[in-house]
């Protein structure tokens, strides 16, 4: 059972991922512990609470492949991403379990939240790979699976002196995905055209004609761009040490190759030129409309004109700040709601369980009544008078509703406390959201003012400066001069 994954954010692009139907025969949404039926706005909100913390990466995703031979049941599933959340030591934090069904194979992905409500910090990451291969060791034993070989805590050094490495990384099947042709038939391809080059110039001419790109590498000598844009390392597709390459290339000057970045921009220029160009002739707007609307200047405090550009700016990054306080508010408080609730399920199963043993006991206490000599003697009374035997059950079925009765009771008052007490959290919740919002909204208003006041002390400034002009260039006219120093002397 291989297990991999770690931290990252990015929730649309995740959840894209997850919902894809075109890559997978079946996708199942297993778990979702959210307010909200929405895995997107789910990750949205996860990734937004995480902003609380200053931290980057709010979602840990991880996905759980067993191998192909053994089938999962549900049970094994939930077993499964149990222990692996105890491991991770995210207890307790709300997931979200999608289950992928591909060629026949089944998997799971697994997200979490990493922001604790409670403590406002982010569940630690650290060595999550050692976390990885415990689970999957514990997973192995308790479903009798083969044991697969790691890197960590499930390597054998006995066994495995040297470091393991794999055949083929993920990165490079996430490639043979894309493009359609698997590694091993790609890495034939590169076998063949090498057996057909005499030399290094001949073998690169060979890669061109194939749609592949020669280039040089920032670690390595040579490496390889694929049409997609995808960089492969030469000596690994032909599966040669880098100084068996460096001499079959040795006819290449690498310094004449274009960089990998550089490669990858001419295979997309490549890729777009073999696109045809659409029939539809654009229409160009007009420079009227391409022109900015002129604004007003806006009037501010001592006379002075705030730049329009400048407003423009202050107002657009006011209503960023607010949209991003706003979206994080909202997160918290769907996040929040849904909490309490499944905090007050425990509570509510709690009084169903108290109800259901007084309702066995009820039950038992009657049976017992009915058995013995008393339930005998009471049997034969009901013979001798009817009457009697009718009553005894009216009050049987009368201490039975009396039950019911109080039982729902007791159940609306605690659901209506739990509802008053959610409320209560809820609204001591948006209070602090409307009194964090009138914070903005006043370091907002600090900020105008600041630039009004910096506007209004530039204006004053510049006019003091031209009333100093005029007063030194009327100064030396009074006195007969020029602007530019005495007139001459006439003979």
């Amino acid at each position: 059972m291989i297990i991999k994954g770690g931290s990252r954010a990015g929730p649309q692009q995740l959840a894209a991922h997850l919902l894809r139907a075109d890559t997978n025969e079946r996708v199942d949404i297993l778990e979702l512990d959210s307010a909200v039926d929405d895995l997107s706005a789910t990750f949205r909100d996860w990734q937004t609470l995480s902003e609380g913390t200053r931290g980057t990466k709010g979602l840990y995703h991880v996905n759980i492949d067993p191998d192909a031979r053994y089938d999962m049941t549900p049970a094994q599933w939930a077993e499964a991403v149990a222990v692996l959340e105890k491991e991770l030591g995210l207890d307790g934090q709300p997931r979200a379990v999608v289950l992928h069904e591909k060629k026949g194979r089944q998997h799971i992905h697994i997200v979490w939240a990493r922001t604790d409500l409670e403590t406002m910090t982010m569940r630690s990451d650290s060595n999550n790979y050692l976390a990885h291969e415990r689970a999957s060791q514990k997973l192995e034993l308790a479903f009798g699976h083969e044991p697969v070989p790691g890197k960590h805590a499930k390597r054998d050094r006995s066994k495995q002196p040297d470091f393991p490495r794999a055949e083929v990384n993920h990165g490079e099947w996430q490639q043979a995905e894309r493009s359609g042709i698997s590694v091993a038939d790609r890495r034939a391809q590169m076998a063949a055209l090498k057996e057909a080059s005499d030399n290094g110039a001949a073998f690169k001419s060979a890669l061109q004609e194939a749609g592949y790109m020669l280039a040089q590498g920032d670690k390595r000598d040579f490496v390889l761009v694929t049409a997609e844009g995808s960089v492969l390392s030469l000596s690994r597709e032909l599966k040669m040490k880098a100084a068996e390459v460096r001499a079959f290339m040795a006819d290449v000057d690498r310094a004449a190759l274009p960089t990998a970045s550089e490669a990858k921009t001419a295979q997309r220029a490549r890729a777009e030129a073999a696109v045809p160009a659409p029939d539809i002739e654009m229409q160009r707007p007009s420079i009227e409309d391409l022109a900015p609307a002129q604004e007003a200047p806006r009037e501010i405090p001592d006379g002075a004109t705030l730049d329009p550009r400048v407003a423009e700016a202050l107002a657009a990054r006011e209503q960023a700040d607010a949209a991003k306080l706003a979206e994080w508010h909202a997160a918290e408080l769907r996040q929040t709601e849904y909490v309490l609730k499944r905090d007050d399920e425990p509570k509510l199963a709690s009084l169903d369980r108290q109800h259901t043993a007084e309702r066995e006991r009820l039950k038992r206490e009657q049976r017992e009544a009915r058995g013995g000599i008393e339930g005998f003697i009471e049997a034969l009374q009901n013979r001798l008078n009817p009457g009697r035997g009718a009553e005894k059950l009216a009050e049987r079925k009368k201490e039975w509703r009396q039950m019911y009765a109080r039982q729902e009771r007791e159940k609306a008052d605690l659901e209506v406390l739990l509802a008053q007490n959610r409320a209560e959290h809820l609204d001591e919740l948006k209070e602090r959201h409307a009194q964090q919002s009138r914070e903005q909204q006043a370091i907002f208003a600090r900020e105008r003012e600041r630039y009004a006041e910096d506007a209004a002390r530039a204006a004053r400034l510049l006019e003091q400066i031209a009333e100093d002009r005029r007063m030194q260039e009327e100064q030396a006219r009074q006195q007969g001069r020029g602007p530019d120093g005495p007139p001459g002397r006439t003979k």
